[in-house]
């Protein structure tokens, strides 16, 4: 039996928590675990019209990207206080530590509308570390869709196959006394290969008109599950094979009568 290709092996994420026993109490989780419960509450057809679009729900590249890498949760209970100048902060546990980017650093480089609906940047000593293969990062993304009305970590990169420290950069968005408990989701983590590419921008052309035309297809021709289709089709042949022509079998086919070997 022949392999006209080897399968690639996955690759590897490693997390692991500096404080010994946090890994079985508050985890890094995978994305997908932390969908957040409005978008499950959504309803995917109003009316219930086969040829309606439905509502956000049936949009395919928001839950994929709700789902991409992990989780890092808040690993203990956090009270902050912020008045005009000052920031206080406390922890169930003097492990658990925190400390703050000074506005010279950031806010006060900020638009004014950004200035105007934040406070400080609190930043968490993270007690978790990354490592990804040679050649792969991860994004660090705020949890977006989950619309923190207290905070939000800044979006950023981090070589994490030879830096692995995580500490996040919380944006406070306002000015009072808080508590976030601990399982808050705080930050996202996608890995990516690090990989160099060209590119092109042009006008349309027969080339990219066929492509625009497949793809319109391969989703308009079925009532409803036409691009989540075609992404199932499209993992079934890693080497992106398109597929073979139908062989019609109620037809003979001749076969040419092998040569005697004399």
């Amino acid at each position: 039996m022949f392999t006209f290709w080897k399968k690639k092996e996955k690759p590897v994420i490693k997390w692991w928590s500096t404080i010994d026993g946090l890994e079985k109490v508050v985890p890094v989780v995978p994305a997908k675990e932390v969908i957040p419960d409005w978008w499950k509450r959504i309803e995917r057809m109003i009316d219930g019209a086969v040829d309606d679009k439905g509502t956000v729900r049936n949009c395919p590249s928001m839950p994929e990207y709700m789902s991409q890498g992990f989780v890092v949760p808040l690993w203990c209970d956090l009270n902050v206080k912020v008045e005009n100048g000052t920031f206080e902060w406390s922890t169930p546990e003097k492990a658990f530590s925190f400390s703050s980017h000074g506005d010279s650093q950031y806010r006060d480089w900020l638009p004014q509308h950004v200035k105007d609906n934040s406070s400080m940047v609190l930043k968490p000593a993270c007690p978790w570390r990354v490592k990804t293969p040679p050649g792969w990062s991860v994004w660090q993304l705020p949890m977006h869709y989950h619309f923190n009305p207290i905070f939000e970590v800044q979006p950023g990169i981090i070589w994490s196959d030879i830096h692995h420290e995580i500490n996040q950069q919380m944006l406070i968005k306002r000015y009072g006394e808080f508590f976030i408990p601990r399982g808050t989701p705080l930050a996202m983590y996608i890995p990516y290969e690090r990989k160099k590419y060209d590119f092109t921008i042009e006008g349309p052309n027969k080339e990219n008109a066929g492509w625009a035309n497949t793809s319109y297809l391969h989703v308009r021709s079925k009532f409803r599950g036409g691009y989540k289709l075609h992404q199932a089709e499209v993992k079934k042949c890693p080497m992106g094979h398109k597929p073979t022509k139908t062989i019609d079998s109620t037809k003979k086919t001749k076969r040419k009568p092998k040569k005697k070997k004399v």
